[in-house]
C-alpha cells in the first residue's frame, strides 16, 4: 500500500504544479484545485513515509513537486484574483463611460 501512496502523492504533486500555473488564466479558480492537490499530496507523502517509503524516489519527487505546486498555486491564486478584479473594474468603467457619453457628459 505504501508504494501506491507514494505514487499517488507524486501524481498529485505534479497536478498541483500544472493547476497552479494555470491560475492566472482562470482568475485563480484552477489555483484552488492546485492548492487542494498540493495538500493531498503532502498527506499521501506523510502516509508513505510512515509506511517506510521515506527514501523512495517517488516520495522525494512528491515532496519537491508538492512544495513547488503549493508555491505556484498561491502565486496563481493571488495574481489570478488581481487580474480578475482589474478586468471587471475595467469593464465596469468602460460601461459607465459609454453611458455617460451617450448623455452628453
Amino acid at each position: 500500500m505504501s508504494k501506491k501512496n507514494s505514487i499517488t502523492s507524486m501524481v498529485l504533486g505534479i497536478a498541483s504544479v500544472v493547476l497552479g500555473l494555470n491560475g492566472y488564466y482562470t482568475w485563480g479558480i484552477m489555483s484552488v484545485a492546485g492548492l487542494v492537490c498540493a495538500i493531498l499530496s503532502m498527506n499521501f507523502k506523510k502516509k508513505a513515509e510512515e509506511e517506510g517509503m521515506g527514501e523512495s524516489g517517488f516520495v522525494k519527487a512528491a515532496k519537491i513537486t508538492s512544495i513547488i505546486g503549493l508555491v505556484f498555486s498561491i502565486i496563481g491564486l493571488v495574481v489570478g484574483l488581481i487580474c480578475g478584479i482589474c478586468t471587471c473594474a475595467a469593464g465596469g468603467a468602460s460601461a459607465i463611460g459609454s453611458a455617460l457619453s451617450s448623455y452628453g457628459y
